[in-house]
């Protein structure tokens, strides 16, 4: 029951007196960031300048091992590789969250519990004479590799038991020649890191993501009568999405480090009040 002697709440009458007029809303002749400082901003300016695009010039692809923490350990003294990925056309990373709503007897209300969030990206690269699409993908992650004319013998920089020892694996049907497209052999079950690296046009650190255990389902390469140029393509699904950062908050200088920013509060804020 309602407490009959409690104040009634006041009814919001207009959204618009909780926007910050800080910046003095122009329409006509500023855009919105112009407009709108957020007095506790991270990276507020007064405008936005062409060099601060991000283009896709400015994006690097490369592929690596599938586990940083692994392929960084002091178990691996040889360390790791990360492969720039040249002439892909198309990249697309992707993020699925399903969502299932709950409805109860006695109520119009309703919850939403949130799922497992499961993610894809897709590379489309141009098909020339040199490594492939599968290839260039496993060159960070194959630490040594030995062929003979039956199999071909690799160890993962990610691959590690614990046990101290060097597991050499025998793979059979990858590839011909710089070619290769046989996901059914069993070194592709073996999954792949994939870091995008963001700059802006004045070569400034946007961020970086880095994409962990890889796994590739399936390939295509596409060939027709009147193509100049034939492409090939990847879809893949990841475990995780990994962040890199290389400074904290306190020490974040723009364009140089990397931290994970405040989304909200003071950039120095160093703790809870």
């Amino acid at each position: 029951m309602a407490d009959p002697n409690a104040t009634p709440k006041a009814p919001l009458t207009k959204i618009e007196d909780l926007i910050d007029h800080a910046g003095s809303w122009d329409w006509e002749n500023s855009h919105v960031s112009q407009s709108y400082i957020s007095p506790h901003g991270i990276d507020t300016k007064a405008s936005i300048a062409i060099n601060d695009i991000v283009e896709s010039g400015t994006v690097l692809i490369a592929a690596g091992p599938a586990d940083l923490d692994i392929a960084s350990s002091d178990k691996n003294p040889n360390g790791f590789r990360v492969v720039p990925i040249g002439l892909v056309e198309t990249a697309q990373i992707s993020l699925n969250k399903p969502l299932s709503r709950i409805f109860e007897i006695g109520s119009k209300l309703s919850y939403i519990i949130s799922g497992r969030t499961v993610g894809g990206i897709s590379l489309s690269r141009v098909f020339f004479d040199g490594p492939s699409l599968l290839k260039v993908l496993y060159a960070g992650e194959v630490g040594q590799d030995f062929a003979d004319k039956a199999h071909k013998y690799s160890k993962m920089v990610s691959l590690d038991y614990g046990d101290g020892e060097i597991h050499k694996i025998a793979h059979s049907n990858i590839g011909s020649g710089n070619i290769a497209m046989n996901l059914a052999s069993t070194f592709f079950d073996y999954p792949i890191g994939l870091a995008f690296y963001f700059r802006d046009q004045q070569n400034d650190s946007v961020g970086e993501i880095y994409f962990e255990g890889c796994h590739v389902s399936t390939y295509n390469l596409g060939i027709s009568a009147n193509m100049n140029v034939l492409t090939e393509a990847v879809n893949m699904e990841f475990i995780r999405c990994r962040p890199i950062n290389t400074a904290t908050t306190q020490n974040y200088a723009r364009g140089t480090n990397l931290a994970d920013l405040n989304i909200v509060s003071e950039q120095t804020r160093g703790s809870f009040d």
